[in-house]
């Protein structure tokens, strides 16, 4: 449960129009309606999708090797662009490519059999994908290689990890029955390690690691292809739980390591494989056994293999060098907090291999700190703003430049900035407030600035390093159609946290046909949990809030106490008590709403997954006399049921904050309710397990209390099928009656 972007149904929506001298209309005069309710609802879901435009870059946009262009498929080839002149040419020539291909497989194709590849070796190779095989092709030579990837997907979890090139593209490594190998182009085939079991896995992570610390890869190769560091999953300690496949007469189960808060962690092991000599070294990491390690790195140079350690509280975090010769290590650097370190910190090595770029917020606010790496000296401190830094996203050493995100006006805005390697010329390089997304060119020279604001749809536009716009490459463009649904743009205001102190962001979405005399129901969409957003300055056509509204419903975001980008004491406000700041907020939210004459306070649902749906469960439980209706999907019920990492980090173990599981759990709360609660759920849920949804149902039922129940057959976290977001609807016009005129 790692904070990930809001589900579309959280999104704000509908925002401003884009279109010159027309607008949304507004409560007072709305232009005649083609469409309302059911069908402009349905209508929404439908067809407005296609104009939706997130923060990224525009489809097909890519630079190349060079930095000044951009290439994109059209038309069956690829073209290049010249961002100084607009002049459009081959990329590359498709004939010979085509007739490598046809002479290695023997087939006649006509044109290029992929839409998409990757540049290697500095642009001088392209690797493709085609006829179930991967392609290298020289484009000074002509020479084509191909290979059979491996197809390593195991267990109910799905997660696969490919094979990986060397940097000198003559071997790939790949993970096999747990245990790590080598071939060349040829096909000849080594394996570096053969103690691998289920429990014991060399180069592949267990499930958590992934999940809570964005560990996605167990094993790297040293950029001189020397060396390859990995990771070993020592699972034997961690409790087994079963995953049952009940749809058949006899059913299969399966037994899925999974740590819970206070049990035993998956011990982890870092070794380095010199890959000629086939020589195994373990890397020295400390005689504490129960600590994280991850976030392996090589130096730009291969002479030392970089990692994380993270102790079990998650309070003191250090980063490691180790010779991959000898194993030996030392400590660079390290990093407290007095509640919790967040997991996503930067690590930049420069090119001159002499010093790094560090991201941290033991100044209360993440900044950039510049470090000597032989000594692991502090020598500059970046930035310090006060403004929450996102991350590094690129490095100009030639002109001493260092490029990253951040976040303004309560966290509300995204912005790119850059500062010198000195630590001066601190600048902003988006004007506009609102969301910005920037990639930049390889050379620095370009940057693309992907916009959107509640007044602006998403737009993209090129820019050069002197910040003077280039070109607009991409722009959102609504049908006229859209102009007469009589749409209201939605409202952003401020209201007061419970405790008084704070000032959080709130949106609210009206139906195209409101009428401030009357009466509507309040719906609450949430994710919720630390870190997590839930108010932007974006634009994001007609989904899920906006779509909902139509239906009769005023629908609603807030942030809360513990929200992301306003500095990290803000966010260590929820800490050791889960759900409860979160909850007061929203409490305090509906009852700002109650002020206004047009919101029925009698008639109060809320509805979100996993963090949400836990949400929904306490809200409607602990809560009962402020929301009435509440359909939660794949619900945490419990702090003692989901995984170690996420939960120990914010709440410790449940021996050292009793207090805080049971004050947080949903089966405190189960006799108090007295709504209507609608519970869906995966039955083969790797990440909040079915048990969370059994726990709560017996309390319910201990309690004599009535609630809906749907269990989805063979479905994880995410619930796939249609009658899961039709139901919601369902429940909620059933039991919060809308009326649409």
């Amino acid at each position: 449960m790692r904070k990930r972007p809001l589900p579309a149904v959280l999104a704000a929506a509908l925002l401003a129009l884009l279109v010159a001298g027309q607008a949304f209309a507004q409560q007072a005069a709305a232009p005649p309606q083609k469409l309302v309710g059911k069908a402009l609802y349905e209508k929404l879901q439908k067809e407005a999708r296609r104009f939706m435009g997130g923060p990224g870059a525009p489809g097909g946009f890519a630079w190349t090797p060079d930095g000044r262009g951009s290439y994109a498929f059209e038309d069956g080839t690829f073209k290049r662009t010249d961002l100084a002149t607009g002049a459009k040419t081959p990329l590359f020539d498709d004939a010979k490519i085509i007739a490598a291909v046809n002479a290695m497989t023997g087939r006649q194709e006509v044109k290029l059999p992929f839409g998409r590849f990757q540049y290697l070796d500095g642009g001088k190779r392209l690797q493709f994908q085609a006829f179930n095989k991967v392609f290298l092709y020289d484009l000074a030579s002509g020479k084509l290689a191909a290979y059979e990837p491996e197809r390593t997907v195991t267990g109910v979890r799905g997660r696969g990890y490919g094979d990986v090139l060397s940097p000198d593209l003559k071997y790939r490594a790949f993970t096999r029955n747990y245990n790590l190998y080598i071939k060349d182009l040829d096909g000849n085939e080594t394996a570096l390690t053969s103690d691998g079991t289920e429990d014991l896995r060399n180069g592949f992570p267990d499930w958590v690691y992934p999940e809570e610390l964005a560990q996605y890869e167990a094993f790297w190769w040293s950029p001189d292809s020397r060396y390859i560091a990995f990771m070993q999953f020592d699972e034997k300690p961690v409790t087994k739980y079963p995953i049952v496949h009940d749809i058949q007469p006899i059913p299969r189960f399966e037994l899925l390591g999974y740590p819970k808060p206070g049990g035993n962690n998956p011990i982890v092991r870092l070794f380095v494989v010199d890959v000629a000599a086939k020589k195994i070294v373990r890397l020295e990491t400390g005689d504490d056994l129960d600590v994280y390690l991850y976030r392996g790195k090589w130096t730009n140079d291969s002479r030392e293999f970089t990692y994380h350690r993270l102790n079990r509280l998650q309070n003191r975090i250090e980063l490691f060098a180790a010779d991959p010769a000898t194993g030996k290590t030392r400590l660079l650097l390290a990093d407290t907090d007095p509640c919790y370190i967040d997991e996503s910190t930067d690590l930049w090595f420069l090119a001159d291999n002499q010093r790094f770029l560090w991201t941290s917020e033991r100044s209360g606010w993440r900044e950039i700190y510049l470090y000597d790496r032989a000594s692991g000296k502090l020598l500059k401190q970046l930035t310090a703003a006060k403004l929450p830094v996102g991350a590094i996203q690129e490095v100009d050493e030639a002109r001493g430049l260092v490029y990253f995100s951040g976040s303004e006006a309560n966290g509300t805005e995204t912005h790119a900035y850059r500062v010198k390697l000195d630590g001066t010329g601190f600048a902003r390089l988006t004007k506009e407030p609102g969301t910005h997304r920037v990639s930049f060119s390889p050379t620095c020279e370009f940057y693309t600035d992907a916009f959107q604001s509640f007044d602006q749809p998403a737009k993209t536009t090129l820019f050069g390093a002197d910040g003077k716009a280039v070109k607009v490459l991409s722009e959102t463009v609504l049908p006229k159609e859209f102009l007469d649904y009589g749409l209201i743009k939605p409202e952003h205001f401020l209201f007061k946290s419970a405790d008084g102190k704070y000032d959080l962001d709130g949106i609210l979405y009206f139906p195209a046909h409101f009428d401030p005399n009357e009466k509507y129901p309040l719906i609450l969409s949430i994710y919720g949990g630390p870190g997590s957003k839930g108010v932007a300055n974006r634009f994001l056509m007609a989904d899920g809030s906006q779509a909902l509204a139509q239906l009769g419903f005023l629908v609603a975001v807030c942030d809360y106490r513990g929200v992301s980008g306003r500095g990290k004491a803000f966010q260590n406000l929820h800490y050791m008590k889960l759900g409860q700041v979160e909850l007061e907020d929203h409490v305090a939210f509906v009852k700002a709403l109650g002020q206004r004459a047009y919101v029925d306070t009698a008639r109060v649902g809320v509805t979100g997954h996993s963090y949400g749906g836990y949400f929904t469960c306490l809200a409607l439980l602990k809560e009962p006399d402020v929301f009435h209706v509440g359909v939660a999907g794949a619900p945490v019920t419990d702090w003692r049921n989901y995984d170690s990492i996420y939960t120990e980090r914010y709440m410790r173990r449940p021996q050292d904050n009793p207090e805080g599981y049971e004050k947080g759990s949903c089966l405190t709360y189960a006799k108090r309710l007295k709504g209507k609660l609608s519970i869906h759920h995966g039955a083969v849920d790797d990440n909040v397990h079915p048990g969370n949804t059994i726990q709560l149902v017996q309390a319910l039922l201990k309690e004599n209390k009535r609630f809906d129940l749907m269990i989805y057959p063979e479905m994880q976290h995410g619930i796939g099928y249609a009658r899961y977001p039709e139901s919601r609807v369902e429940y909620f016009i059933e039991h919060l009656k809308p009326v649409v005129k």
